[in-house]
């Protein structure tokens, strides 16, 4: 007797929620959440960049559960240690599409890729996995993942502009944390603008209102 296991290639429908300018859509930034968060409510948080002009597209990982017990609350998260790398393939496939059909909605303006918490090592995995000329990389309280190609994407770091954003109050991220964080990144020849905050582990007006003014919009 024995166990043997099979991956099986099925439909799966995924959310995804856009806020737009009232007027001119000046750019792009697709916005990864993070885990336990639902887009429709993560989106929310980035209204200052909408009213600077800038459309937000929050995809939402195609895994839910309820956050406690059986009812209530739900929330979504991206994979977990269960089948990893299927998880993984998954949603490179999904976000790959996804961006095929956002550079037709919203045509030849400047696209911006932001990772929050979990989503940052999403966000960063999907960097490495094409191509694509983002106009800028920023992991929101959250670090690069262990198995990224720092070697392979090195050459486009060089060029483009990236950002680390912490709080001075963030519970998964201490001082010492950060510290060793970025001197491992500057290991790895990548050396992201860190800008620091006050505050926790989440997103604030304040700081979209300043990184948007960074991204030059």
């Amino acid at each position: 007797m024995k166990i043997e296991q099979q991956h099986f290639i099925t439909q799966k429908t995924a959310q995804v929620f856009h806020l737009k300018p009232k007027g001119e859509i000046k750019a792009v930034c697709v916005a990864i959440h993070g885990y336990r968060q639902l887009s429709k409510y993560f989106i929310q948080k980035f209204k200052p960049f909408a009213e600077r002009g800038i459309a937000v597209v929050a995809p939402e990982g195609l895994n839910r559960f309820y956050i406690e017990g059986y009812s209530g609350r739900v929330g979504a998260n991206w994979m977990t240690k269960e089948d990893r790398e299927t998880d993984i393939e998954d949603y490179l496939f999904y976000l790959n599409s996804l961006l095929q059909d956002l550079r037709k909605t919203y045509g030849n303006v400047p696209f911006h890729l932001l990772g929050f918490s979990q989503g940052g090592a999403t966000a960063s995995r999907w960097f490495a996995s094409n191509g694509f000329e983002w106009k800028s990389f920023i992991l929101y309280a959250s670090v690069f993942p262990n198995d990224f190609d720092f070697e392979g994407q090195k050459e486009r770091f060089k060029s483009l502009p990236s950002y680390l954003l912490f709080g001075d109050s963030d519970q998964f991220a201490d001082e010492a944390t950060i510290a060793s964080k970025t001197a491992w990144l500057a290991e790895k020849g990548i050396n992201p603008k860190l800008i620091r905050f006050e505050g926790g582990h989440d997103i604030y007006a304040k700081v979209l209102e300043k990184l948007a003014t960074e991204l030059g919009v």
